[in-house]
């Protein structure tokens, strides 16, 4: 099996001939976003079943696996409330300036730096799947947020149970003051949210992507950041992994883990 593994340099991840070379000989796998492509497959032909752990399929060759007869375990929500958990964190934080105020007492600055709180705020769920049903939940019973959400599929049950509210995407960037980013990488979701959609928000802002890199384009976020056309961001993942974009993240209202 492929496993996590912990050692003094962090968390082992493979690729390419290294996961090749770890999977020989094996009929099953556990993976998380190791990228199985069909050269991987074609080099593993014991290998029968694969479990994934957590969101999307994006790093799987589905096709090459039909092909192959390998099958997939997976079940849905199972870190839902982590990446909830999580965004509630980057929420507040950036809403409160904790980064910033925290490099200036650091730095020697001691002054008051203030913000709205989560309980006052609108927040947008993009994406109502396991991690966005779970947030809109927190959020509502949590905090008394107003929750709007947006997604392709429509869920009456849910929004009446919790009185989160489903808008289109242009209402929704509109209206709130928290954006936060649930829905898989694919046709339709590359670059979500582009420079055009950016301009649609609030420049009081907060934008939150916990799901996949490639859903923001980030040059255009990175520009909004800069000319104070969007408050801040807060991202767990990005569209090259580790990011390589030095003054995005260098960026004082730029959040990242």
């Amino acid at each position: 099996f492929l496993e996590f593994q912990m050692a003094d340099v962090g968390r082992l991840s493979l690729s390419g001939d290294a996961l090749i070379d770890y999977l020989k000989g094996h009929d099953a796998a556990v993976i998380a976003l190791e990228p199985m492509t069909a050269d991987v497959f074609a080099a593993l032909p014991s290998l029968k079943v694969i479990a994934k752990y957590g969101v999307g399929f994006d790093k799987l060759n589905l096709a090459e696996m039909r092909a192959r007869g390998i099958k997939l375990g997976w079940t849905g929500g199972v870190n839902k409330r982590s990446v909830a958990e999580l965004v509630i964190a980057f929420a507040i934080s950036m809403l409160r300036g904790v980064p910033m105020a925290n490099a200036e007492v650091r730095s020697g600055t001691w002054r008051q730096v203030i913000g709205p709180q989560l309980s006052d705020c609108t927040v947008g769920i993009v994406g109502c799947g396991h991690v966005g049903k779970d947030l809109g939940r927190i959020l509502r019973s949590g905090f008394g947020c107003r929750v709007l959400a947006h997604d392709v599929l429509d869920f009456p049950a849910y929004y009446a149970e919790t009185g989160v509210e489903p808008v289109t995407l242009q209402v929704l960037l509109r209206e709130v003051d928290v954006v936060s980013l649930h829905v898989p990488f694919g046709i339709g979701s590359q670059k979500l949210i582009d420079a055009a959609a950016l301009t649609q928000m609030k420049d009081t802002a907060v934008l939150i992507n916990t799901a996949r890199g490639g859903l923001v384009d980030e040059a255009a976020l990175k520009a909004a950041l800069m000319n104070k056309k969007l408050f801040a961001a807060a991202f767990d993942v990005f569209t090259s992994e580790p990011p390589e974009d030095q003054v995005l993240l260098d960026l004082p209202n730029f959040l990242a883990t």
